[in-house]
């Protein structure tokens, strides 16, 4: 695993070597998206870097490219929510579009997705290649990963921010994860409500709560294993002495009765044992049954053991950087499919020590990475080629594609 990771010379310095980008965007194209009305881009395999004033569109475009991934996008918006907000826009239209060329080993393959032709259905379209798919399937195809100026407060809001952030780790390992959690939270929902019904129906309970019971302990074995994968990793690197001096290996710890009996007994017992409590807190307020959605989570900062919520702001940024680009690492080794990365006014209230590591980081993963920033000074010293877009140049004609191959514009 070592020579994946990264490779060492004789004297124990980091070889720099840049690796080139296997995974990335050749063309996205969006369609009535936010406040983009017809925006379309050309882009070559280097990574890029989008700049403007605040509001000229940026982050959305960052969500635009999150909604060609499984799941609900970098700000887990309502599909309706995308919808270009203009009274001039041509023909009223009610739908918007995402579309984007996307290139790995394996060749070019189309994506786009968009709401369905049922304007009242809350979900959304995906199509590969111009076939109706699964966002299942297109988890295979394509891995995402990003960091938005809202994940910067993560460990300082509550414990659901930090599992809502687990499993979105966790569902690049499982492609099922997702749809196991979003299907937990409807059967709880569910059960709540058989039960304040003045006729309960027994038998429909018990089927709702064998569901229950048998997603709980799916949902936390996936989160363990990525917590496993994930830690391995860190201990690894930090006995090699590779990226521990700017950004902090980590531990990630699961706290809960479920977790606790997975280490010890079959799957099938704690199956049961789930459906046990379910069914003795049914009308108990005082008895409650555990679940992943009562998971705690603990993050250790590997350097100085000292757990996150006592880190300062600019520790806790650094180690939410060093998770998200050693799940790169690791879904890349797992796989060999290294996800696209969306860093959203990443470099922001970075020192210059910590923007270089970040920048020679983002050289050596062999995916595409697209920034976001107010202005493009600070990239002035990225150590590799890289596109700089002036988005409101771009917005001006909607009509016309733009090369940046060459350069910038």
């Amino acid at each position: 695993m070592r020579n994946n990771i990264l490779s060492l010379n004789n004297n124990n310095n980091i070889d720099i070597k840049k690796r080139p980008n296997k995974f990335y965007i050749e063309a996205l194209s969006l369609k009535n998206f936010r406040n983009h009305n017809n925006l379309n881009l050309i882009t070559s395999k280097s990574s890029l870097l989008i700049y403007g004033d605040n509001g000229c569109g940026k982050t959305n475009v960052l969500e635009a490219i999150s909604l060609l991934s499984q799941g609900r996008g970098l700000r887990k918006a309502k599909v309706e929510d995308y919808l270009y907000q203009n009274e001039l826009i041509e023909g009223n239209s009610k739908f918007w579009g995402v579309n984007a060329e996307y290139t790995s080993p394996e060749g070019k393959t189309n994506i786009g997705t968009g709401p369905r032709e049922n304007l009242q259905s809350k979900s959304r379209v995906v199509r590969i290649n111009s076939e109706n798919c699964s966002q299942i399937e297109l988890g295979k195809l394509l891995k995402m990963s990003w960091i938005t100026p809202q994940m910067c407060i993560l460990f300082q809001s509550g414990m659901s921010e930090r599992r809502r952030f687990i499993d979105r780790l966790t569902y690049s390992l499982d492609s099922l994860h997702i749809s196991r959690v979003y299907k937990y939270e409807k059967l709880l929902r569910q059960r709540s409500n058989i039960i304040l019904q003045s006729n309960i129906d027994n038998t429909w309970l018990s089927t709702v709560e064998n569901q229950i019971a048998e997603l709980s302990v799916s949902i936390v074995a996936s989160r363990l294993d990525l917590t496993q994968s994930l830690n391995n990793l860190f201990d690894q690197e930090q006995k090699e002495k590779v990226r521990i001096d700017n950004f902090p290996p980590v531990k990630i710890n699961l706290k809960g009765e479920i977790e606790n009996l997975l280490q010890i007994k079959p799957a099938l017992e704690v199956e049961g044992y789930v459906k046990s409590t379910l069914k003795k807190s049914r009308f108990s307020e005082e008895f409650t049954f555990c679940g992943p959605h009562n998971t705690k989570i603990e993050i250790f900062n590997c350097q100085n053991n000292k757990n996150v919520d006592f880190a300062s702001t600019g520790e806790q940024k650094l180690i939410l950087i060093s998770i998200i680009l050693s799940h790169a690492r690791m879904i890349n080794f797992k796989f060999n499919l290294a996800p696209i990365l969306l860093l959203d006014d990443i470099v922001e209230h970075l020192d210059e020590k910590h923007r270089e590591a970040l920048f020679l980081e983002v050289t050596r993963h062999c995916a595409q990475s697209w920034f976001t920033s107010t202005s493009k000074s600070a990239f002035e010293d990225y150590p590799d080629k890289i596109d700089k877009i002036y988005l409101p140049t771009v917005m001006k004609d909607f009509k016309g594609y733009y090369d940046y191959k060459n350069g910038e514009i």
